[in-house]
């Protein structure tokens, strides 16, 4: 379901704000604490963890189409069907200059690979567990 206003927290066209809260569900379920989703201008973030490294899922669409076929003024009122819109998420993780250097010099090296690695499997299976989702493109290795 797409709320009619939530791409006002984002870019136009940018939804995913349920794919974002059912993830943060499965997340959970799976041991997380992630924090409720945060609107980026990109679609959504699925924060799992902000320590030693930031690490999250992003959700969103592909939005490109809207652009070429709905006007300024149809934009006011347009809520696409969420069953024809192309969804994307993707594992990420940022890790900030202060905690770079930190962790650098507490233990060598901030290495993401390997939980990143183990997220993009969750979110994979999540993902296959799913019935009504089809995959169309295999995660980045």
């Amino acid at each position: 379901m797409i709320d009619p206003k939530e791409d006002e927290e984002t870019n136009p066209f940018c939804y995913g704000k349920s794919l974002a809260e059912w993830l943060r569900s499965k997340f959970e379920a799976l041991g997380y604490e992630p924090e409720p989703v945060i609107a980026e201008d990109w679609g959504w973030c699925v924060m799992l963890k902000r320590e030693p490294f930031l690490l999250w899922v992003g959700c969103g669409n592909e939005r490109s189409e809207f652009y070429d076929k709905i006007t300024p003024k149809q934009k006011e009122s347009f809520v696409p069907d969420g069953r024809e819109i192309t969804w994307c998420s993707f594992v990420a993780s940022d890790t900030p200059i202060w905690t770079a250097t930190f962790w650098k010099k507490l233990v060598g090296r901030v290495s993401t690979h390997e939980e990143v690695s183990a997220v993009s499997r969750q979110l994979e299976g999540i993902l296959n567990n799913e019935t009504r989702i089809h995959v169309t493109a295999e995660p980045a290795a």
